[in-house]
């Protein structure tokens, strides 16, 4: 059966092989379209992709079946398959052949770090979603809409699939990046300092003693940026607003009279 043979595979290998999609933070989403019948639904504080129904997806982690040792990993058959539905892709559907880590030929050529988030491949009980280049996707049968009782299941082997809005593209100065934090994209410095600016329409002595963003040798702005003169160094500007620093990756941190920048 898939889960005594499971708890012998995971027995044998190092405990520090046993990295997965549960221990690292989920990827964010490419933006690209969701396969039919599956959105994104709010499950707790978590965003959960759901299938048509709106049960929460699961991922089967194949880095958490084979330990990331490239041994052909146990596949959910059997009694599991009782229990976990695999997400059926249409029967017509391009299915990308399956690299060594899931079972497959040791000369098929392994997924793209930068290929798209849904790919269809030869599941158990024909073709199946895949997500992220690492998940089956599965529901659990008789689960209720808006629950995640099954989270870790297995010794972390079945995840919900968490949901992650997609990167926005920035014209930015070249050390300002999109960071998500606590849900939402902010922007930061290269030291990954969040950026903020003032609230209401005039700093004055507010913000006077606030580190300001320098814009070094730059002269002409991109974009929602501008150059502001600021006496013998000239200041970054954000939607005509100067910009400031805090030493920390904390919205917490930001001054009450401050907010951070969203792109």
């Amino acid at each position: 059966m898939w889960r005594r043979a499971a708890a012998i595979l995971w027995l044998a290998q190092p405990a520090a092989l046993w990295a997965q999609a549960a221990d690292l933070p989920p990827e964010a989403a490419s933006g690209e379209p969701l396969p039919a019948g599956v959105s994104v639904r709010k499950v707790g504080a978590q965003s959960i992709y759901v299938d048509a129904h709106g049960r929460t997806l699961y991922g089967m982690d194949m880095r958490a079946v084979t330990g990331r040792t490239g041994h052909q990993p146990l596949w959910c058959s059997g009694d599991c398959l009782t229990q976990w539905t695999p997400l059926a892709a249409p029967a017509k559907a391009e299915i990308v052949p399956a690299p060594p880590e899931f079972g497959g030929d040791r000369k098929a050529p392994r997924l793209k770090q930068d290929g798209p988030d849904w790919i269809v491949m030869q599941g158990p009980s024909g073709p199946q979603w895949v997500y992220k280049r690492v998940n089956l996707v599965f529901t659990h049968a008789g689960e209720r809409p808006g629950t995640i009782g099954h989270e870790g299941e297995d010794g972390l082997v079945w995840n919900s699939l968490k949901y992650v809005p997609a990167a926005p593209k920035i014209d930015a100065p070249a050390d300002v990046t999109a960071r998500l934090v606590d849900g939402r994209y902010l922007l930061v410095d290269g030291q990954g300092n969040l950026l903020v600016t003032h609230k209401g329409k005039a700093c004055g002595t507010t913000c006077a003693d606030w580190r300001v963003f320098p814009a070094g040798m730059a002269r002409r702005g991109m974009g929602a940026w501008t150059v502001r003169p600021d006496g013998d160094r000239a200041q970054w500007a954000y939607r005509d607003r100067p910009v400031f620093t805090i030493a920390s990756d904390d919205p917490a941190d930001i001054p009450v009279e401050a907010e951070p920048l969203i792109p």
